[in-house]
């Protein structure tokens, strides 16, 4: 169907007296003076000579607007002009619509929830995850700490001990004699290798025993999700 809006203007409203005023072609500046009855719109002659509405279907004005009254009152009388009967349809309508709303907004609620949970308890389970990698590397850098600050003793006593070599004094070789003997039992001592662990890496895993996983048992599988991966052995002489 042609755009009515391309080819003429639409029919000014009815004046005071309900009496049809005549408008003017916007695209030929010419009188509309009949109806085309395939578009449903006025047109001019030149419109339906040589325009958009050439060979069209179409019916004087007056005709036309006869037979639009009598579709509107037999409209009328079925009754189906009733501002009760669209009324009560738009009821219908919108309570369909803020029903949809509802579930929307109790959906996204329930999304929101369900996000929520589990995020906490990612978060959670990310902390004490952090805390045992944490735990795990202090007490193994503790270990290693034990041997560094032994080893720095010897250390110190190999240096102490040789100044006191070179020393001519005798009393004070003799008053050092304790200190003297002791680091040299200490420095005799072979080295032997101690044993630490590190953690390469995480475990991903997430074990269930369903395949199917309701929230809370989801969250709860969570609780054990991400372990520390097997340890692997590292030695170092000391």
């Amino acid at each position: 169907m042609t755009d009515p809006n391309k080819s003429v203007t639409t029919l000014n409203k009815y004046n005071s007296e309900d009496t049809l005023r005549v408008s003017e072609c916007q695209v030929h500046k010419r009188l509309l003076e009949a109806y085309c009855t395939n578009c449903h719109i006025l047109i001019c002659p030149t419109c339906l000579m040589f325009g958009e509405h050439k060979g069209h279907d179409v019916a004087p004005m007056d005709q036309s607007s006869k037979d639009l009254r009598s579709n509107m009152d037999n409209a009328a009388k079925q009754g189906i002009l009733k501002l009760e009967k669209t009324e009560t349809i738009l009821v219908d309508i919108r309570h369909t619509k803020l029903t949809f709303e509802e579930s929307r907004q109790k959906v996204l609620k329930e999304v929101e929830n369900t996000f929520s949970a589990i995020f906490k308890q990612i978060k959670q389970r990310k902390d004490e995850v952090v805390n045992l990698i944490n735990n795990h590397y202090i007490q193994q850098v503790d270990n290693i700490d034990i041997q560094e600050k032994i080893w720095m003793d010897k250390q110190y006593r190999a240096y102490e001990v040789i100044k006191l070599a070179k020393q001519t004094n005798d009393y004070l070789i003799l008053e050092k004699a304790q200190f003297i003997l002791e680091s040299l039992e200490i420095l005799r001592q072979s080295p032997t290798y101690k044993n630490v662990y590190i953690v390469n890496s995480i475990d991903t895993t997430f074990s269930t025993n369903n395949v199917n996983l309701n929230q809370s048992e989801f969250i709860k599988g969570l609780t054990n999700w991400i372990k520390l991966g097997e340890p692997l052995l590292i030695q170092f002489k000391c």
